[in-house]
């Protein structure tokens, strides 16, 4: 059982998790220039600082998402599998319960620019608001 799912387990009061849901990589944002955040790093500094949940947020791009689910198996970090999107009208965080409905909701998105550092996605807020709940995704605005 992951700890997402321990989470929504528990009926009898609240349990606290050292949790950090905004992580972008090394190879999947642009902006990140320090080699050593690729999906075994982020999970080794995860295990170093005893959190127990992650997500990698990429801007507009899920490359490392999946490499970091794997990899996290066996250990005490579960990841959420999400995505920070640069929207029309602003930035937009994204999770989902597995990587599947994330790779769907991904694909279903129009970008310019992918794979460069002005990659956007062209799909409205609202949309991605609407097309997230849609597959049970949780959301936020930045």
């Amino acid at each position: 059982m992951n700890v997402a799912d321990e989470i929504v387990s528990k009926s009898n009061g609240a349990r606290f998790h050292r949790a950090d849901l905004h992580i972008h990589s090394f190879g999947g944002s642009h902006d990140v220039k320090d080699m050593s955040m690729t999906a075994a790093g982020i999970l080794q500094t995860a295990d170093r600082e005893n959190l127990t949940l992650v997500s990698i947020t990429d801007h507009n791009e899920i490359t490392n998402v999946l490499g970091a689910i794997e990899l996290s198996k066996g250990r005490p970090v579960s990841v959420i599998a999400g995505i920070e999107l640069s929207t029309p009208q602003g930035h937009l965080l994204a999770y989902f319960p597995d990587y599947d409905r994330l790779a769907n909701f991904y694909g279903r998105l129009q970008f310019e620019g992918k794979g460069t550092p002005e990659s956007r996605c062209q799909t409205s807020l609202l949309d991605c608001l609407s097309l997230a709940s849609s597959m049970s995704g949780i959301v936020g605005a930045r």
